[in-house]
């Protein structure tokens, strides 16, 4: 009996749900893996000196002595070779966040754009259509919001041109369609 219990703990888990109290987690796993897929498909067209990765540590030293972060989707150097855990330069920073995460994150989207690599941070929310996208240019840093399934997420740079509705297939907003 408990075997089945904690079975059923580690299936919710991955149907967006804690283990131990049915509460949502802050990552559902297909969120970070679509990302990762649009944007290494995008990537191989258009700029394969570029690989997406999910959760490898970033080296802040130069900008944030203090932080050492990990966000869900990150856009390194294919030069990168063998198990990448963690990484000096990076050029997409991504996050999914909860309402829970909102001063977390923010403090995170100014220092990862202080890294002189970074050209992207994407802050994407988990329980709504809402994609906050920070884009270097050579004018600067520009900011634009997202919040509508046929809303156009382009990232030139990367080569990524998606709606919303397809950077969140398999979520509980936009659900695969049944075969």
């Amino acid at each position: 009996m408990a075997g089945i219990a904690s079975r059923e703990r580690k299936v919710g888990a991955y149907r967006g749900c804690s283990r131990d109290d049915g509460s949502p987690n802050a990552r559902p796993p297909t969120f970070g893996k679509q990302s990762r897929r649009l944007l290494n498909d995008a990537l191989e067209a258009h700029r394969p000196e570029f690989t997406a990765y999910q959760r490898v540590g970033l080296n802040l030293t130069a900008v944030a002595p203090d932080s050492d972060p990990e966000p869900d989707v990150a856009v390194i150097g294919s030069s990168e070779r063998g198990d990448i855990r963690y990484s000096d330069r990076f050029f997409l920073a991504a996050e999914i966040v909860s309402m829970s995460d909102k001063e977390t994150i923010r403090d995170k989207r100014d220092i990862y754009k202080r890294h002189p690599d970074c050209r992207c941070v994407l802050i994407m929310q988990q329980g709504r259509f809402d994609v906050m996208v920070d884009v270097l240019t050579d004018a600067g840093w520009t900011e634009r919001r997202l919040t509508q399934p046929d809303d156009e997420l382009t990232l030139e740079d990367f080569g990524l041109r998606c709606t919303l509705a397809d950077l969140y297939r398999g979520t509980a907003l936009q659900p695969r369609a049944k075969r």
